[in-house]
């Protein structure tokens, strides 16, 4: 088992192994998760992860991104048959990497849509993360559901010559020399086992969009991915200021602060997981337990998590410009995101007080 303080509080993190995650899929409480085993949480350091010539199936899964379906032909970068581009609306910060992102569900089923707030992926179903920096790729993650609650956490390393990825269920630190950290599999576990079917990205929030160059959630419900597509558009409630703000943070702590997770029944009761029925900024999740609201726990001293009209004042500001890789290792336990960033993202950080900034000293209860 291991630990992390989240606003303050120590809460348990039950991950699954190197190979799935394991959890009954309901439509309401938290969900349990496997017990840890398999891999080390630690990432181990090193430019290459293994030989061109590794492979097979381990740990339930395969040892090669080659061997997954995304590609047809890795050396040429041709996708497998049913994988398609995707892109969230709301980006989950990596220091700076940039990401391309591709799903595939199988032939003749669908995605769970009625609780349109989180979806049931189908058994089968398929989504990729590459990581890149500098033009060069470093790793590609991939969740594969093989069954109800049951999902396969991997990420692949590029070798040097970029023709093939090995599997690296112990992550590696420094990829390739750079300051990119690849996840081991437990990592990854800590952050998608809260999400009531893992995935993060691919859903009714995040693909209400018309961004180019990808899939959107007019086009899956036009191809009948979805058992109930949605009857009118998502907006984010909001002036353009609280959009950014709401939808930020939606991506980078709803992961873990949403009323879902393990996080929120035992700990701490925050949720910024934006719901798609909800058009009133004031009647969000996120204005309704952070604005104006006290804080709890030890981890920040400050008396609110958000002040309105004065960001410096506000817990959220002042966990989200917290780094231990600068501020110390007493700060591991108090960052925001508390997992895989070494860098504050000042562009996220800027939208957010902005909001902060706009809003009347008297928002709140």
């Amino acid at each position: 088992m291991n630990a992390r303080l989240i606003w303050g509080l120590s809460v348990p993190l039950l991950v699954g192994c190197a190979s799935s995650t394991s959890s009954p899929e309901s439509n309401s409480g938290a969900t349990s998760r496997g017990s840890a085993s398999g891999s080390s949480s630690t990432p181990t350091s090193g430019d290459d992860a293994g030989g061109d010539d590794a492979g097979g199936d381990d740990a339930g899964g395969p040892m090669l991104l080659s061997q997954t379906g995304l590609y047809a032909d890795i050396a040429k970068g041709t996708l497998g048959p049913g994988v398609y581009a995707y892109q969230p609306q709301y980006a989950l910060w990596a220091d700076g990497a940039t990401k391309n992102r591709w799903v595939t569900i199988p032939e003749g089923t669908q995605i769970d849509t009625s609780n349109m707030d989180f979806w049931i992926y189908p058994n089968g179903t398929k989504l990729f993360k590459e990581f890149a920096l500098n033009g060069a790729r470093l790793e590609t993650r991939m969740l594969a559901k093989n069954g109800t609650g049951d999902w396969f956490m991997m990420a692949y390393q590029w070798n040097s010559t970029q023709t093939e990825a090995v599997a690296v269920p112990s992550g590696v630190l420094g990829a390739a020399g750079t300051t990119h950290d690849i996840p081991s599999s437990e990592q990854c576990g800590m952050c998608h086992s809260e999400m009531v079917d893992r995935v993060l990205g691919f859903t009714a929030v995040q693909l209400s969009h018309n961004i180019p160059n990808g899939l959107n959630i007019n086009q899956i419900s036009t191809m009948g991915w979805l058992t109930k597509p949605p009857t009118t558009a998502y907006v984010v409630p909001g002036d353009p200021t609280a959009q950014a703000a709401l939808g930020y943070m939606h991506a980078n702590c709803g992961l873990c602060h949403n009323y879902r997770s393990l996080v929120y029944s035992t700990a701490v009761n925050m949720d910024v997981w934006l719901e798609f029925g909800v058009s009133d900024l004031q009647m969000t999740p996120t204005f309704m337990t952070l604005v104006g609201q006290p804080n709890t726990g030890d981890v920040s001293h400050l008396s609110f998590r958000i002040l309105p009209g004065n960001p410096m004042l506000s817990a959220a500001h002042e966990l989200m410009d917290l780094r231990a890789a600068v501020a110390g290792p007493l700060d591991d336990m108090r960052q925001m995101p508390p997992l895989a960033t070494n860098v504050v993202d000042t562009a996220g950080l800027a939208s957010v007080d902005a909001w902060i900034t706009e809003l009347p000293a008297d928002a709140g209860p």
